[in-house]
Order: C-alpha cells, then sequence, then structure tokens
C-alpha cells in the first residue's frame, strides 16, 4: 500500500509535551432543525442506530459518573443515576421509535423533537424541582444527539485511549472528559494560548497545539497524527522516519519530566536565599493531584465557574459547596477562591446572557455577581460554609472601581452575617483579595491596598485590556505581548503599591508558567506565583538556579526598554535565558 501524502499544520503550541495516536475528528454540535425522510427499507437500520447511540451515550454518562464519585464526591455522581434512567424511559424512546417507523424521519429530528415536547410537559407542571428535570433531559438529549451524529458519519465509538482529538473548539468541560477518557492530545482550528481550554490542557499536562485553521477539513478519524505541542505543529500521515524521529523527542521529554520530581519537596528558593512560594492554578476539584504531585503550596487560584459552564441547569448551593469543601479537605496550605468569572467568552446555558457587541467589555465577572445577587449569594453561602472553622481567601475578579469592591465587601459580611444569625460556624479568618486585570485597577493600586488584604495579577486580562487587542484572536495575536513595556510598568506599580501598603502581590496570569518570564517577575519584586501544576516543576527548577541579584539586574533592564521586541531580545540573549537553560 503506498504511502500517503504527509501534510504539516503549523499553529500555536498551548500545552507542551509529544503525542502520536490516531485522529479522533469531532464535528461541529448541532441540533437538527430539519427532518428529512427515509425509505421503507432504511426504518430497521434507523431505530437500531437510534438504540445504539442511547447505549453509547449510556456507558458515557456511566464512565462520568464513575469518575465523578471516584475524584470529586459520591454524592454529586447521584445525577448521572437519573440520567441513565432518562434514558430507558419507554416514553421518549417508545415515542421516538413509533414516529420512526410511521413518518418515515431520520432518528435526530424524532429524538429531539419529542424531548422537546416532553420536557416542555414537566415545565408545564409548574414545580420547580420538576422543572430542573427538564434541563437534565436536554442534558442527555444533547448527548444521544453527539452519538447518533458520530454512527451517522461512521465514527461509531467514542475516542479510545491514546487518540488524538481534533476540532473546529472545544469547551474546557469537553476537554476534562476526553482527559479523563484517556486522550493523548488536542488540536483545535481555533483558539490560543491563553483561552480557557488551553490553560486546562497545560493543567492535565495534555500537549495541545491550536490555531490550526482548517486541519479538520483534511484529518479523518483513524489518520496518524504527531502533535508537537512545544511548536504547535502537527504533522498529518508522518514517515516512518518522522515517527520515529519524534518517539525519540517524547522519550526525552517524558525523562526529564520524571527527572524534575525530584523537586517536589524542596523550596523554590534562589541560591542568595530568597524564598518564592509556588501556588497552582485549577479549573476543576479533580485537579488538586496534580497541583499537589507537582509540589504546590497551596491553590492560588481556583477558577469556580467551572460549574456553570456547559451546563443545561444552575448548580445548587449545595453542588457549589460539595466542589469546595472537597478541595479544602485536600489541600493543608492555602486556597483562594476566585468568584464566578461569568461573561465573555464563559457563557454558561443555564443562564439568561444578552448578546452584547462586546462581551469582553460588557456583564461579566464581579459586575455580573453583583447583578445578579441571588447567583452571587449561593455562591457565597457554599464559600463560607465550606470554611467553617478555616482560613477562607476570596478573590473578586475583573475590578476595575472602588465602589464595586465597598458593595462586594458590604454583601459577602451580610450573607456571613446570615448564615451564622442562623447557627452556621463562622470561618475562622477571612481574606479578600481583588485580581487585578484592568490597567484601572493596577493605577489605583493604593487606594485598593487600603481596603483588601492581597492582590493577584491577572496577566492575561491586564495585557489585553491595556493593549487593547482580543487575545482569542488570530489577526492579530502578535500584537498580544505580556512583555510590552505599559503591561510591564503596570505590573511594576502593583507591585511598589503593594509593598508600601503591606499588602502581599500574587501573579496568576500565563507568564508565571514561562521559566523566563518567571524569573523576570521575580527580578521585579513578585514572592508568589501561581500557575498551572504542569508548570510548577520547571518553573521552581529555573527559581534554585538563579541568584536574586541577576534576576533584578534583569528586571531593571527589561523595565527600561522601549519595546516588547526588545524586552523578548533582551530575556533571550540575556541572563534569565542562560539561567534556565543551565537549569535544563
Amino acid at each position: 500500500m503506498p504511502q500517503q501524502r504527509t501534510y504539516q499544520f503549523n499553529g500555536i503550541g498551548v500545552a507542551p509535551g509529544i503525542a502520536i495516536g490516531p485522529a479522533y475528528v469531532i464535528e461541529p454540535k448541532a441540533e437538527p432543525q430539519e427532518g428529512y425522510t427515509i425509505e421503507d427499507s432504511e426504518v430497521e437500520e434507523e431505530t437500531a442506530r437510534l438504540h445504539k447511540a442511547i447505549g453509547l451515550a449510556r456507558d458515557e454518562i456511566t464512565r462520568i459518573g464513575e469518575m465523578v464519585s471516584t475524584r470529586i464526591d459520591p454524592q454529586q455522581a447521584a445525577i448521572f443515576d437519573a440520567h441513565r434512567y432518562m434514558l430507558d424511559d419507554p416514553i421518549i424512546v417508545g415515542t421516538t421509535e413509533q414516529r420512526i417507523r410511521a413518518e418515515r424521519l431520520n432518528a435526530e429530528y424524532v429524538f429531539w423533537t419529542v424531548v422537546q415536547g416532553v420536557a416542555a410537559q414537566i415545565r408545564d407542571i409548574g414545580d420547580q424541582y420538576l422543572a430542573e428535570r427538564s434541563n437534565d433531559l436536554f442534558d442527555i438529549g444533547r448527548r444521544v444527539l453527539k452519538f447518533l451524529t458520530i454512527l451517522n458519519s461512521g465514527d461509531a465509538a467514542p475516542p479510545k485511549e491514546g487518540a488524538i482529538v481534533v476540532a473546529p473548539e472545544l469547551g474546557p468541560a469537553d476537554a476534562a472528559e476526553y482527559h479523563h477518557a484517556g486522550i493523548a492530545a488536542i488540536c483545535l482550528n481555533q483558539g490560543g494560548p491563553t483561552g480557557h481550554t488551553a490553560i486546562l490542557a497545560r493543567s492535565f499536562g495534555m500537549p495541545a497545539a491550536f490555531g490550526l485553521e482548517d486541519i479538520t477539513y483534511y484529518v479523518r478519524t483513524g489518520n496518524l497524527l504527531i502533535v508537537d505541542g512545544n511548536a504547535g505543529k502537527v504533522i498529518l500521515n508522518p514517515s516512518p522516519e518522522q515517527v520515529s524521529h519524534y518517539r525519540t523527542l517524547q522519550k526525552g521529554y517524558l525523562e526529564r519530566r520524571l527527572r524534575l520530581e525530584s523537586l517536589r519537596e524542596l523550596p523554590a528558593e534562589t541560591r542568595d536565599g530568597c524564598r518564592i512560594h509556588l501556588f497552582a492554578n485549577i479549573e476543576f476539584p479533580e485537579e488538586v493531584e496534580a497541583a499537589l504531585h507537582n509540589g504546590a503550596e497551596g491553590i492560588g487560584l481556583y477558577r469556580t465557574e467551572f460549574l456553570y459552564l456547559e451546563k443545561t441547569h444552575l448548580p445548587s448551593e449545595d453542588d457549589q459547596y460539595r466542589a469546595y469543601r472537597h478541595v479544602l479537605d485536600r489541600v493543608d496550605g492555602p486556597v483562594t477562591f476566585r468568584t464566578l468569572d461569568l461573561g465573555g467568552d464563559k457563557l454558561p446555558e443555564a443562564m439568561p446572557f444578552n448578546r452584547e457587541e462586546n462581551p469582553f467589555l460588557g456583564l461579566r465577572a464581579l459586575r455580573f455577581c453583583l447583578a445578579q445577587p441571588k447567583v452571587f449569594r449561593a455562591q457565597l453561602r457554599a464559600l463560607i460554609r465550606a470554611a467553617e472553622g478555616r482560613v477562607l481567601r476570596i478573590m473578586l475578579p475583573m475590578v476595575c472601581c472602588l465602589e464595586e469592591v465597598e458593595k462586594a465587601l458590604a454583601f459577602i459580611q451580610r450573607v456571613e452575617s446570615e448564615l451564622v444569625a442562623y447557627g452556621h460556624a463562622p470561618v475562622a479568618e477571612m481574606h479578600i483579595g481583588i485580581m487585578v486585570e484592568v490597567p484601572s485597577a493596577a493605577l489605583m493600586a493604593d487606594v485598593f491596598a487600603e481596603r483588601v488584604d492581597f492582590f493577584s495579577i491577572g496577566t492575561n486580562d491586564l495585557t489585553q485590556y491595556t493593549l487593547a487587542v482580543d487575545r482569542m484572536s488570530q489577526s492579530v495575536a502578535h500584537l498580544y505581548q505580556p512583555t510590552h513595556p505599559a503591561v510591564l510598568a503596570l505590573v511594576r506599580q502593583v507591585i511598589e503599591a503593594g509593598r508600601r501598603g503591606d499588602v502581599p502581590v500574587s501573579v496568576c496570569g500565563e507568564i508565571a508558567g514561562d521559566p523566563t518570564l518567571a524569573l523576570l517577575l521575580v527580578g521585579m519584586g513578585v514572592r508568589e506565583l501561581s500557575l498551572s501544576p504542569s508548570s510548577l516543576p520547571e518553573v521552581k527548577r529555573a527559581i534554585r538556579a538563579s541568584n536574586l541579584s541577576d534576576l533584578e539586574a534583569a528586571a531593571r533592564s527589561a523595565l527600561a526598554a522601549p519595546s516588547a521586541a526588545v524586552v523578548l531580545e533582551q530575556l533571550q540573549r540575556g541572563a534569565l535565558a542562560r539561567i534556565v537553560a543551565q537549569s535544563e
């Protein structure tokens, strides 16, 4: 059989590592808008496809339920038992099969119209509990539709362990699900290094390349792929020589990661005795294990909106309580919970967001929480209940003015007082901080230092808003420059304000996970970094190989540079690059 033609796709490396395996192509999800007729001879085949899709959905729900039970909380897994029962509901399944036979229409269209009809009947009853179950019905309905689409395209099974997912785009919840199924890597047409899914891929240690434009047009399920997450390169139908070369690189990368494990119990301390505290950014409770395995001293950023994303119903206060309590029970060090950062590119299905022309400048994060007090109160109640008798660290996102902080502080105090009045034990200590993500917050850091307990600089958004560059846009990706002099000047201003006000300052943006840029931050005065769990060992090794005096000298030079290009040149050719290279 002749060798298939080899193609190379060049995108953006968003999560390091190398993977070699068969492709699993995911088509865009869509709800069927119109049905199409089938022949009499196709009826039995169509009903068999329906039952097979339901079986595959049942298997997937069982697998996810087992994962949630073992990694998060057995009680939270109970919802998946209910989903399995819904899949076997004789009204839904039986009605769908009868209509396929009677109307000679395709399974996707008939099944979805039946689900919509049953859900509407449930909602019309007027019971709140049953209304929430109708949301569950839509959730399992979409899952069955997914497998009907897969079966129709010739791919009769979910991805096997070691497969490489190729898709136009992928949400963080789907990425987490595929990770637990054992996929080896992710390749997407769209996306960049600071997106939600990219951050999660790094956290899981899963190689990923995004911004590959039309890769889904060329790749078919089963094609052999090589993914180089370091360079953002994907090779379709590689030659035997290329496979051999990349297997050698893959082995070397894995051996290097194993060597880094020896640093797990050692402090992140420069050679001349400056101690840096390293924390982890997490999004899902099960990421705690990876954070602890890689030597995190605690959780510096827990993105709490994961419970809201890509779900058809709002999580209850108890759902949130169990997730937060799980993390607090597993981590001995501090855990910083960021309140909901919804809006922008994170629009949950269960909440009625008005479509805005520019959602990143609209109702998002703290603005959203203050505008939705019921949602905010439920989260705060869950946090305070989970931290009874412990230290609770709450971080407010996307702060832009003092009035917002004052309102949030008063709201938090009221919620805590209400809980105590109802007999709940108070937290031992409460520390409330802000994320510095917009220029106004950085410029007013001295004012905020008088009202809050800590700062955390989110360099992803701070860069975006300072430079007026959409960090998710491929067309202006080259203008997204975290080392731009204006961004560095704002970071320095926050650090100095924190020093003057005796307010701890950490950096939780993605630059904290880059060893060279992490050294630059240390030289600028940062003593706390929060980063993806998989990046912790590399950053720790670089810090332990450095001297603070060298880092401070490099930082002074970088802060005096006239452009991001000059800063990068200094970093790539100067002392920090040599430190990182020597530490490898």
